[in-house]
């Protein structure tokens, strides 16, 4: 049997690699093939599996099996600043589990998850700047929060845009056509740097006044 390639890249740790094959089965009803193999580097060695389909025949007549896809799939770890991580940690674990689900093929709730990862980030930096009104916060819709609890002007205008697009995956109709995750992933990344930038501006300002 000739496997045409095998994975390069760990699903588990994401380091590029030579695996180790340990075993695979052949399924001639689908005509594809599992093969088992372990992650070869060293902070990492675990084990998947990567699915093979027929893919044409070799000169002397046997299949070529094309590599389909490897899982399970782990996420690839969103790495965040100490001041986001202490003013809104639910932010950072409910994107994480949206990464999680988008790994695992899990398409139509990554949208969401994000969307709700959004708001907790929106309300805790509200909270964060505006203390006396926590409880009115919490009970805003997240447009309304951050038209009045948002003061930066580019922290503001992402926010808002991710918002819009972040709605679009939460209803049966889009408006957004022409945009999509990628582009919701990358309008909470600004709105996290300004946010992030924001705090650490009000840290040195107040630490060297």
């Amino acid at each position: 049997m000739r496997l045409n390639e095998v994975p390069d890249v760990c699903p588990r740790c994401h380091k590029g690699i030579h695996p180790k094959e340990l075993t695979f089965t052949l399924n001639d009803k689908r005509n594809s093939v599992q093969a088992l193999f372990r992650c070869t580097h060293q902070s990492c060695q675990e084990i998947f599996i990567a699915n093979y389909i027929t893919m044409g025949s070799s000169t002397n007549g046997r299949p070529n099996y094309l590599l389909s896809n490897v899982a399970p799939q782990k996420a690839k770890q969103q790495e965040f600043s100490e001041t986001i991580t202490e003013v809104s940690p639910t932010f950072i674990a409910i994107y994480s589990q949206a990464l999680a689900a988008e790994a695992n093929g899990l398409d139509q709730m990554v949208g969401i998850g994000i969307r709700k990862a959004l708001e907790f980030l929106v309300k805790d930096f509200a909270c964060n700047q505006n203390p006396e009104d926590e409880n009115e916060i919490k009970e805003k819709m997240l447009g309304k929060c951050i038209e009045d609890y948002i003061q930066d002007v580019s922290v503001k205008a992402c926010a808002k845009r991710a918002a819009w697009l972040g709605n679009d995956e939460t209803h049966y109709l889009r408006k957004w056509e022409d945009k999509d995750i990628s582009d919701l992933k990358l309008l909470v990344k600004l709105t996290v740097n300004g946010i992030d930038n924001v705090l650490l501006t009000q840290k040195y300002i107040k630490e060297m006044a």
